[in-house]
């Protein structure tokens, strides 16, 4: 039987998993000799995401655990999976190795974001999580940057281990995503979010992801867009109804249904060659259909299916723009008038984040339950565009882009059939947008010296 490490989330600790590490033991033939805890300082200002990356190398080896392809499988919790990630690309699919994991199994990870992070510094993190911290107050804030909705750390992880075009980044290890959809309660569910589990999102969690490129050319009314780029390798993702993101990692003793997660937990470690892996995806799949079939049009909208949108607004020059709005609407010459517009900003968009560090990266939390029955009874054309400052229409402006008015940039136009290719329960999509900068004359000019007054 082969070695399993186990590694914690941010403001938690090994011991806190010795209850899931006993559960396993007891369950299957793994010997408690080769069961691993991973212990990792989070609370900390002065670590960073890369500190905690060569940190797991350092202990990997001074444990001397194996390096060998399929030699070992790892279970993570939350910020966990963004470690493991980040250190399989770096130091192993970087150098054109193979990672030593055989089956990595992600319980609640935050692979594309947590809404709790940025709370964290002001709820949980000052006033709960941070008198825990080795520093008083502190809330390791650099691991909460990285964490934050569309933060720049996980675009840029995704674009280096689900995007690559490295043909060694299918790495062969078989990955298993479980997450629950159901908030805390008590005092800890002022956390809540819909479609979340308290701390992330059923879409965050989701390694499966895609990307689009769209561009915005001077003088074409009409947006380059690229095709839905999906990532890869796949990944095997269920959703468990009733958990929240701490009893799904086996820390409610009294959940009633430890049983059937523990079941899951072990299908997920026990995979032993691709085919039994792809059974495995379509038992996930029919599983998450079925608890999600039960909320899509349900009136409890925390438990609907939402794609986490991301977009990264930057212009020809490669300058970040920070100050823009996306647009979402039927007929923009229709403005207040327009129906379709008012009731996606109403029911299908329920959270839009900026990121902190940079605004050119925001999230939007799209409920796609809502948005399908909104297109259904509108059968209309969705346009998505934008508009940026500076804006080149105004005089007083000298660079900027023309986005403000109706006929500038164009749009994107998605016909209804088209939507739920764009917008998918249970996603992460990455929206690449770039913006012609323009110039006026104004700004730099050279005449002869007889045109001058």
């Amino acid at each position: 039987m082969k070695p399993l490490l186990i590694i914690h989330g941010w403001s938690d600790e090994a011991s806190s998993f010795v209850a899931l590490a006993k559960a396993i033991e007891e369950a299957s033939n793994r010997d408690v000799s080769s069961l691993f805890l991973g212990n990792y300082i989070s609370l900390d200002d002065d670590v960073q995401m890369q500190d905690l990356v060569q940190g797991l190398a350092r202990a990997w080896k001074k444990e001397g655990l194996p390096t060998a392809p399929k030699s070992i499988d790892v279970i993570i919790h939350s910020t966990g999976g963004l470690i493991v990630r980040d250190w399989m690309e770096s130091v192993y699919t970087r150098h054109q190795l193979r990672p030593p994991i055989n089956n990595l199994l992600m319980l609640a990870p935050a692979n594309f974001g947590s809404p709790l992070a940025h709370k964290g510094r002001a709820i949980y993190g000052r006033v709960i999580k941070g008198f825990n911290a080795n520093k008083r107050f502190q809330t390791g804030s650099h691991i909460l940057d990285a964490l934050e909705m569309g933060s720049d750390y996980s675009w840029d992880l995704a674009q280096r281990d689900r995007f690559a075009e490295n043909p060694m980044h299918v790495t062969g290890v078989r990955t298993t995503v479980i997450v629950g959809n159901t908030g805390y309660s008590g005092i800890s569910s002022l956390a809540n979010e819909l479609g979340s589990d308290g701390t992330v999102y059923a879409a965050t969690a989701n390694l499966n992801c895609a990307a689009i490129e769209i561009s915005f050319p001077s003088g074409d009314k009409k947006p380059h867009v690229s095709s839905i780029k999906t990532s890869k390798g796949d990944t095997a993702f269920l959703v468990m109804d009733g958990f929240d993101h701490s009893s799904i990692a086996f820390k409610d003793p009294e959940h009633k249904d430890n049983e059937a997660l523990l079941r899951f937990i072990l299908k997920a470690l026990e995979i032993k060659n691709t085919h039994d892996f792809k059974q495995w995806i379509t038992e996930c799949d029919s599983h998450t259909r079925s608890v999600m079939g039960q909320y899509d049009n349900a009136r409890d909208a925390h438990k609907h299916g939402f794609q986490n949108t991301v977009f990264r607004v930057r212009d020809d020059h490669d300058f970040d723009v920070h100050d823009y709005v996306i647009e979402f609407y039927n007929d923009a010459s229709k403005g207040s008038s327009d129906k379709l517009a008012e009731q996606f900003n109403k029911k299908a968009v329920v959270k839009v984040h900026a990121f902190k560090s940079n605004a050119s990266f925001r999230s939007f939390m799209i409920d796609c339950s809502a948005l399908y029955r909104i297109l259904k009874n509108q059968a209309k054309i969705l346009n998505i565009s934008l508009s940026a400052m500076p804006d080149l229409n105004d005089s007083r402006n000298l660079v900027g882009y023309r986005s403000f008015d109706n006929d500038d940039i164009g749009e994107l136009a998605l016909a209804a059939n088209k939507v739920q290719g764009f917008f998918q329960s249970n996603r992460t999509l990455f929206v690449d947008i770039r913006l012609c900068r323009e110039h006026k004359n104004e700004l730099f000019w050279i005449k002869n010296l007889d045109a001058i007054d």
